[in-house]
């Protein structure tokens, strides 16, 4: 009972820092976006999304609104994702090979689902 409840607050621990991480991103990437636009709210979509990975990283490193606005998109998209990871790593650590194959296959699922996209 004891192993539930470690593994519980691990879990709690990485969902939590991932929306406390994305809102905070995302609350200065709209501060970001008013500052430079002010009342212009519309955000012209003409193919240049930071959402594609390759593109975010090439635009990583000049922290405009767009960055800061996509890099809290996919860090609440990539949450779940990373609290599967846990689990598996946590699973390994407690010898439990069950949970590792069942939580695996989830883990394969979401990086085929994540590689097909």
């Amino acid at each position: 009972m004891k192993n539930d409840t470690s593994l519980e607050r691990i879990i709690s621990y990485v969902l939590v820092g991932g929306v406390l991480a994305s809102l905070i991103l995302g609350l200065t990437g709209l501060v970001s976006y008013y500052l430079e636009n002010r009342l212009c709210l519309e955000i012209p979509l003409n193919g240049q999304s930071t959402l594609l990975l390759g593109r975010f990283f090439n635009q990583a490193f000049q922290m405009n609104s767009y960055t800061l606005l996509s890099a809290s998109i996919l860090i609440i998209l990539f949450t779940p994702y990373i609290r599967v990871l846990t689990s598996i790593i946590y699973f390994v650590k407690t010898r439990d090979y069950k949970f590792v194959i069942l939580t695996s296959t989830v883990f394969i699922t979401l990086t085929i689902i994540l590689l097909v996209h």
